[in-house]
This record gives C-alpha cells, sequence and structure tokens, in this order.
C-alpha cells in the first residue's frame, strides 16, 4: 500500500509539472524514471520530494558540462587522423580536464545527496540508473526489431 501511495504522489506531481506540456519522448522517459527510481529507492514522500530538485539540479549541471566541454572534444575526435602532435596534445589535456571535472560533479552530487537519502540508497540509485538505462535500451532495441 505504501508503495502505491507513493507511485501515486508522484504522478500527482508529474501531472501538475508538465500539466500542459506535450508529452514528447523524453517526458515519457522521465516519467518513467521518476516512478522507477522513486519505487527502487523506495523513497518516502518527504524524502522524494527532497530528493528529485537535488537529481534534477545535478543532470541540469552534468548536461551543462556535456553541452560545453564534450561536445567540443568529440568534434575533433572525429577529426583526429588529421590533428598534428601539439593539437593532439592539447586535446589530451582537454579531455583529462572535462573527466576531471565530471568526478568532481560526481562528488558534489554524491555529498548533496548524503544530506537526503542514506549512503544506502544512494548505492541503489546506482544501480537503479544502471537497470533503468539497460531496460530502456532493450525497450528500444524491441521496437526497433520489431518495425523491420
Amino acid at each position: 500500500m505504501n508503495k502505491n501511495y507513493i507511485l501515486l504522489l508522484v504522478f500527482t506531481f508529474i501531472c501538475s509539472f508538465y500539466g500542459n506540456a506535450q508529452n514528447s519522448e523524453s517526458e515519457k522517459i522521465q516519467q518513467l524514471k521518476i516512478a522507477f527510481f522513486t519505487e527502487e529507492l523506495n523513497l518516502t514522500p518527504s524524502e522524494a520530494k527532497r530528493f528529485w530538485p537535488v537529481y534534477t539540479e545535478h543532470n541540469k549541471r552534468y548536461e551543462n558540462l556535456r553541452n560545453s566541454e564534450w561536445s567540443d572534444i568529440k568534434s575533433k575526435l572525429d577529426n583526429i587522423k588529421n590533428l598534428n602532435q601539439e593539437e593532439a596534445s592539447r586535446l589530451l589535456d582537454n579531455y583529462m580536464s572535462y573527466k576531471k571535472s565530471r568526478v568532481e560533479l560526481r562528488e558534489d552530487f554524491v555529498d548533496n545527496l548524503k544530506e537526503v537519502i542514506s549512503p544506502k540508497q544512494i548505492m541503489m540509485l546506482k544501480k537503479a540508473e544502471y537497470d533503468f538505462h539497460k531496460k530502456l535500451l532493450k525497450q528500444y532495441q524491441s521496437d526497433k526489431s520489431s518495425k523491420n
């Protein structure tokens, strides 16, 4: 019964948040993620209320980092064979800087999560993220094969 209450609360939150928005594919995935993580982490309504803003903020920060730094690195990787040693060295430095920034971002995220959920739930989140992506990929592959 507690899980049903949490799911009802999550879906109410989702509906109010996305009320007038179109139901694009990414929004559907986001809704599924919210329900999946809330159930997998066994979040109480109070925890969920504090957890989701931290999680959302982390994702925004990660997306900004990826868009600002990784896209530039990736575009140069596509042309790696044509770079001279000096350009390749700069690219490597940028790549290492990007990787350090990702680690720092993740450490900051975990520190923020510790104020909201338990260490066990943080590790459960890591597993839930892995399981959700695996499930999403499996569904994508299934959809793709059924269309062919």
